[in-house]
């Protein structure tokens, strides 16, 4: 072979090693509503249809998804979204303001974020709210569009759930929570924690007008079920762009899975297979 053509398969094997790092990180960094749900399917149904009744009836929820972390809790919460995305009525009218407790660390900054991602910093202007409360009711009545069922359904998602919990006297969930059991704008609450004794943490005044809906993702695959995993996520899509080498890549990752390997050995050489990709 030629040092061109050698140059040019070397080219081309390049850009797609850079293809496949793209794709694996995005399905396993970037919680991407990509590829399939392993172990949760009864756990997605659930979630599916609280949300549906939001978004297409205008009934207001409440609920926690909790599980270990890498568990999927945001992998699940995204693929809900990705469906109910799909129906016309969902996505136009669909509002969704996304909270983190590592970023939000006290309620005026939660506040001040809802407003920006409802859009309502000019509504708000200089008024000035006795108190968060009213600030909250304030914001949610500038989304109504009539009565509670031709409102827009807004959807807050809480990431890090547990550490809104320590905000002080835990207002911010008082009244989201509070809203949710009222007949005013639909809004359903999602929260997602690694705290199993979550419940335990919220105030009494709190857990009274939480739905007590919860989500557990406790998943128990043994190493048969993990190899299959592996070789699910490790395989890439058929619309990949190079299909000589995409077929290459599954048919070794298909190998790679029948190896007969004891479990440390087979963990040791996903760790080397991590190291190369990323």
């Amino acid at each position: 072979m030629s040092k061109r053509k050698l140059k040019e398969s070397s080219s081309a094997n390049g850009e797609c090693i850079s293809q496949v790092q793209r794709i694996l990180r995005e399905r396993f960094c970037h919680h991407c509503a990509t590829g399939k749900l392993f172990g949760i399917e009864h756990q997605y149904k659930h979630l599916l249809e609280l949300l549906k009744r939001t978004t297409l009836h205008g009934e207001s929820n409440s609920a926690l998804i909790i599980g270990p972390r890498g568990s999927g809790k945001t992998t699940l919460l995204n693929h809900v979204l990705k469906e109910l995305m799909g129906i016309k009525q969902v996505r136009e009218n669909l509002l969704q303001v996304h909270l983190n407790g590592l970023l939000q660390t006290n309620d005026k900054v939660a506040l001040k974020e809802i407003t920006r991602q409802l859009h309502l910093e000019n509504v708000v202007g200089d008024k000035v709210f006795g108190s968060f409360a009213e600030n909250l009711v304030f914001l949610l009545e500038a989304l109504r569009k009539g009565d509670r069922s031709s409102s827009c359904p807004v959807l807050f998602v809480l990431d890090e759930f547990d550490l809104f919990v320590h905000h002080k006297n835990q207002t911010l969930l008082y009244n989201l929570f509070d809203i949710s059991q009222s007949a005013q704008t639909p809004v359903t609450v999602i929260g997602l924690t690694c705290r199993q004794d979550i419940l335990e943490l919220l105030e009494k005044r709190v857990k009274s007008r939480f739905s007590h809906r919860q989500i557990y993702l406790m998943n128990s695959f043994d190493f048969k079920q993990y190899i299959k995993i592996f070789k699910e996520q490790l395989s890439l899509p058929a619309d990949f762009p190079d299909e000589s080498f995409a077929q290459k890549w599954n048919n070794n990752v298909k190998v790679f899975k029948a190896l007969n390997l004891s479990s440390r050995k087979t963990f040791k050489a996903l760790h080397t297979y991590q190291l190369v990709l990323f």
